[in-house]
């Protein structure tokens, strides 16, 4: 009896399947353990088992062909693609994350791909193996597919359990159906299967119903603080009741949530800033880099001569600029899937830092030097208290101000943030400034990448060319800086104004083994895996007594710790951040890592590594301080799902 044989037409694209996922891994993660190959394995094979099936139902046997050449072309660009971005952004991207964004930054695109690395290249390669194995292999073309098919799928769901994605105590459903660590999925399921989630989760969405775990209180790890001055007590009767006639579920999770944290005390910094004037810098892509003794002198002074903030860190969200900047307003954690600020733009934030001050009889207003071509700042900004907002189309409404190739200069931005302020002189006033000039690109010509280039070859004739016109463009902003204060001491208004200056994200297409390196003067301790995010945070006024902050910190806590130095009418409960002078913070990473004063917790390998010279803690504490980020992140989504302050305006901004 003669045997029968099976179709393997099939090896036609697994064989380059399985190359492009080990080429992806090595360049990108280095290495895989056994049962993250054997799931791309088996994967891999299922896939290209199904495609032939569906290829089989036609006669034309062009058609194996034709569908795995476009298939490689379009999976292998795509990998490669992944790989300059997550070396770009510090994450892998994900069609909904960017969204229209992807044609907003087409016209970076030439310089996107220019960038990329040699080794990234090698993802095309198995487009190569696949035009040889069709030349010169000749794979049997008779028989059944099922057999092969059925022990890869068993296979693989017998791997299932077997998987590690990070998600600390989160079930792997969960991790996997919330989409919430892009890296994790990539590095343990592969970069095929996550194209697969990707697209399928503009299908498949995660569960509406978040539930939130039971945790002991975590702050008593974090020691608290005990109040200097008096108790902060807030007579929650008015939420209570309210919450008691919710009929909708998902708000009755945030109001048990919110109400159940702990009221942040008042300590010795409570008030210090009552009834002075605020303004509020994001700066674009600033490192400790742009703090030079020499060539920015003006914030070199007001990094050393203010209240600095050494282990604060600003996290790379997916919608970088924009979720920063969010997240420093309303202390929440973005989503991870979409372009968090444009997705609720309009939805109206009443406990945002904006509206606190508003309701304290602040004049609140915003300004930007460039137009909502990323982020829909107009209809963002009014949403969390500003009454005003002016962008570069506005101030180019006077036709004598200058236009510069490139990024306009925060120099010129803070001119008119002067004139603003002019007006309103003789109120209280909280000025709200985006900066711009110091984005990328650094390896190219630019005008102010260029401006002042003679000054910083005397200085740092060594430095790559990148670097120096990085430098360059933190000059113009350090000009405005000295144009700003000089106003202030001019009228009048030095001794009662403060000013707060952050980035939204580390300089993108730096190496930053050479950044860190540059900065070890100021951060001798920013190295590591999460060293990149370490970053400066300066609160300046005149008056003040040179302070730094080693309490752990980011972007996060913003909120609650202004609030609380300008003695303003808030709940601290209702912030996901806490008071920067509360206590050591926990730092939660968008890529699932954690860091606080004990260390930091690796989510990929799930392992905890503690700080020099801290016992390791026990695994309690890692357990419950994993539950307590994973609350963090998903009471967020479900204030953002329920446009929860919207609906308790009420309990956030009373009037």
């Amino acid at each position: 009896m003669k045997k029968k044989k099976i179709d393997l037409r099939f090896l036609y694209m697994w064989i380059p399947m399985i190359l492009l996922e080990l080429i992806f891994h090595i360049v990108q993660f280095r290495s895989f353990d056994i049962f993250t190959f054997l799931r791309l394995f088996f994967y891999t094979l299922f896939v290209s088992e199904l495609i032939c099936i569906i290829c089989s139902l036609f006669k034309n046997r062009k058609v194996y062909f034709v569908v795995g050449f476009v298939y490689f072309i379009l999976i292998c660009f795509y990998s490669f693609v992944e790989l300059i971005f997550k070396n770009f952004m510090g994450d892998f991207y994900s069609f909904g994350t960017v969204g229209d964004g992807a044609l907003r930054i087409a016209q970076y695109a030439l310089i996107f791909l220019s960038n990329a690395k040699l080794p990234y290249y090698l993802c095309f390669l198995p487009i190569i193996v696949y035009l040889l194995l069709h030349k010169y292999v000749k794979f049997n073309d008779k028989g059944p597919f099922q057999i092969p098919l059925i022990i890869c799928i068993s296979a693989f769901l017998l791997l299932l359990p077997c998987m590690n994605l990070g998600s600390g105590n989160s079930s792997i459903l969960d991790v996997y159906a919330t989409f919430s660590n892009k890296t994790i999925i990539i590095d343990k399921m592969g970069i095929q299967h996550f194209l697969f989630r990707d697209l399928s989760a503009f299908v498949y969405k995660a569960p509406d119903v978040i539930v939130i775990d039971d945790v002991d209180d975590d702050d008593k790890d974090d020691k608290p603080v005990e109040p200097t001055i008096q108790p902060r007590v807030i007579d929650s009767t008015k939420w209570k009741n309210i919450a008691e006639n919710e009929e909708n579920t998902n708000m009755q999770t945030i109001d048990k949530y919110l109400m159940s944290q702990r009221i942040t005390q008042t300590n010795e910094k409570t008030g210090v800033f009552e009834n002075y004037n605020f303004i509020y810098f994001m700066v674009e892509a600033m490192d400790y880099l742009a703090i030079d003794k020499d060539l920015t002198p003006t914030l070199y002074k007001m990094y050393t001569q203010g209240y600095s903030f050494y282990n604060h860190y600003t996290p790379l969200y997916s919608c970088a600029t924009g979720e920063s900047e969010f997240v420093s307003y309303t202390s929440l954690f973005p989503y991870v899937n979409v372009c968090t600020p444009n997705y609720i733009a309009g939805d109206q934030f009443y406990e945002a830092l904006p509206y606190l001050f508003k309701n304290k009889g602040y004049s609140t207003f915003s300004l930007h030097n460039w137009r909502d071509e990323f982020y829909e700042r107009k209809l963002i900004h009014p949403a969390i208290g500003f009454d005003n907002y002016t962008d570069i189309d506005d101030i180019w409404q006077d036709t004598s101000i200058q236009h510069t190739n490139g990024w306009q200069a925060d120099s010129m931005l803070i001119e008119q943030a002067i004139k603003q302020i002019d007006q309103v002189k003789n109120r209280k006033f909280f000025c709200n400034i985006v900066t711009s000039v110091m984005h990328f690109p650094y390896e190219e010509s630019s005008y102010w990448g260029d401006y002042y280039l003679d000054q910083i070859n005397e200085v740092h004739p060594d430095y790559y060319i990148d670097y120096k016109r990085y430098l360059s463009k933190c000059m113009d902003f350090d000009n405005g800086l000295k144009i700003l204060l000089d106003y202030l001491e001019a009228n009048g208004l030095a001794d009662n104004t403060v000013i707060c200056i952050y980035p939204d994200h580390r300089p993108y297409w730096m190496d930053y083994d050479t950044v860190m390196e540059y900065t070890r003067w100021i951060n001798p301790d920013r190295q590591g895996e999460n060293g990149i995010y370490r970053s400066p945070f300066i609160i300046y006024n005149k008056n003040l007594v040179p302070e730094v902050n080693n309490n752990y910190c980011s972007t996060l806590d913003h909120v609650p710790t202004i609030a609380n130095m300008f003695d303003l009418d808030y709940d601290p409960r209702l912030y996901l951040g806490k008071d920067i002078y509360d206590g050591n913070n926990t730092v939660i990473l968008s890529n699932g890592n954690w860091i606080n004063e004990q260390g930091w917790y690796d989510a990929t390998s799930e392992t905890f590594n503690p700080n020099p010279g801290v016992e390791m803690p026990t695994s309690d504490y890692i357990s419950r301080k994993n539950t307590s980020v994973q609350n963090t992140i998903k009471i967020s989504y479900l204030i953002l799902d329920e446009t929860y302050f919207a609906k308790r305006k009420e309990i956030c901004y009373p009037k």
